[in-house]
C-alpha cells in the first residue's frame, strides 16, 4: 500500500505564483493524499488565490511569522505518513512524488530523499542541475543514492539546497522536531542537519522540480544568506556532540563562508568588518593553505572597496 503525502506549502504575499505551485502537486502522477497550506499573514490577494480551490487544498490562515512556523503549524495539522515540501515559487515535475516514494520504499532504512532540480544561473540566466556543483562539494556521487553519513556532506556543501526537493518519513519529523524560527534564512538547513544525525538520506539524480529565481526571493541577499549559514554552523559546532573529524570539517565550512562574507561586505564598502571577516576566516581554519585563501580573499576586498569607494 502506498502510503499517504501531505505536501506542505507555505506562502507569503505569493498570489502571483503560488497557484501555479498549488498545481504542479494537483498534476502529481501519484496524488498526494491533502495539500496543506500555511498562508503567513499574506497581504496581498493570496487568500483569494487560495479560496479559489475550495476543498481541494486545507488553508491555515496565520499570523505573519515567518517560513519556519508556517511549516510548522503545516506540519501539525498534517495526516499523512511522508512530509513533502513545496515553497510557493517552485514548480514540481509531474513524477516528483511517484519517483521519491519509490526511491523511500526501496531504501527502507532512510528517513529523508532530496532529488536534484533545475535553477537559473544568477550571473547567465541559462537553467543549471543543482546536483553538478552540490554533490562534488559535498564529496557525493550520484552513483551512489543511499548517504549514509550525510552529516560530513551537509557540513561541506548544502547539497539539499532547497526544501522544495525533500520528501521525508513522518517518524524523522518527529524525531528533528520543528523548523527553528530564529533563522530568517537557512532553516531548512539547520534542519536537514538535525535530520542527518538521525538517518540516512537517498539522493535521486533526476531533475525533478524547476527552482525559480525573483526579485522577491530570500536567497537574493548573499550577505544575509551567508550569515545564516554561519549562524547555523555556530549552532551546530556549540552543540559539543560533533566528533572530532566532523568539527574539522565544520571549521574548514566556516572559513569558507567567513571569507565569503567578507566579500560581500567589501562589495557594500564596509572596510573594517570585511578584513575582519577575513581574520576570522583564517582563525577558523589555521593552515598553510588557508593562510593563502585568507591574504588573497584580503586582496579581493581590497580590490573590491576602491571599487566601491569610486562609486
Amino acid at each position: 500500500m502506498t502510503p499517504g503525502v501531505s505536501v506542505i506549502i507555505p506562502v507569503y504575499n505569493g498570489a502571483r505564483l503560488v497557484g501555479q505551485a498549488i498545481d504542479s502537486a494537483l498534476r502529481q502522477s501519484l496524488a498526494p493524499l491533502e495539500i496543506v497550506v500555511a498562508d503567513d499573514g499574506s497581504g496581498d490577494s493570496t487568500p483569494r488565490v487560495l479560496a479559489g480551490y475550495g476543498e481541494r487544498i486545507r488553508v491555515l490562515r496565520l499570523p505573519h511569522g515567518g517560513v519556519a512556523q508556517a511549516r510548522n503549524a503545516a506540519i501539525a495539522a498534517s495526516r499523512g505518513e511522508l512530509l513533502a515540501f513545496l515553497d510557493a515559487d517552485d514548480l514540481w515535475h509531474r513524477n516528483k512524488l511517484s519517483q521519491q516514494v519509490a526511491a523511500l520504499r526501496h531504501w527502507p532504512q532512510a528517513g529523508l530523499c532530496c532529488c536534484d532540480y533545475l535553477v537559473e544561473h544568477r550571473e547567465h540566466g541559462q537553467l543549471m542541475r543543482h546536483f553538478e556543483q552540490a554533490l562534488p562539494r559535498a564529496g557525493l556521487h550520484p552513483n551512489q543514492p543511499l548517504v549514509t553519513q550525510p552529516v560530513p556532506a551537509l557540513i561541506r556543501c548544502n547539497f539539499v539546497g532547497t526544501a522544495s526537493n525533500v520528501l521525508m518519513r513522518r517518524t524523522l519529523a518527529q524525531q528533528a522536531g520543528l523548523f527553528d524560527p530564529r533563522y530568517r534564512q537557512a532553516e531548512d538547513y539547520d534542519y536537514w542537519l538535525r535530520c542527518a544525525r538521525l538517518a540516512p538520506f537517498v539522493l535521486l539524480d533526476a531533475p525533478l522540480l524547476d527552482k525559480r529565481r525573483h526579485a522577491y526571493n530570500l536567497t537574493n541577499n548573499a550577505l544575509e544568506t551567508a550569515q545564516c549559514h554561519e549562524q547555523v554552523l555556530l549552532a551546530l559546532a556549540q552543540r559539543g556532540t560533533l566528533p572530532p573529524d566532523h568539527l574539522a570539517l565544520l571549521n574548514e565550512a566556516l572559513s569558507q563562508i567567513r571569507f565569503g562574507i567578507a566579500r560581500q561586505l567589501a562589495m557594500r564598502g564596509a572596510a573594517q568588518p570585511a578584513l575582519g571577516y577575513c581574520l576570522r576566516g583564517w582563525h577558523s581554519h589555521q593552515s598553510l593553505a588557508n593562510f593563502g585563501r585568507a591574504a588573497r580573499t584580503a586582496a579581493r576586498c581590497l580590490l573590491l572597496l576602491r571599487s566601491a569607494v569610486r562609486s
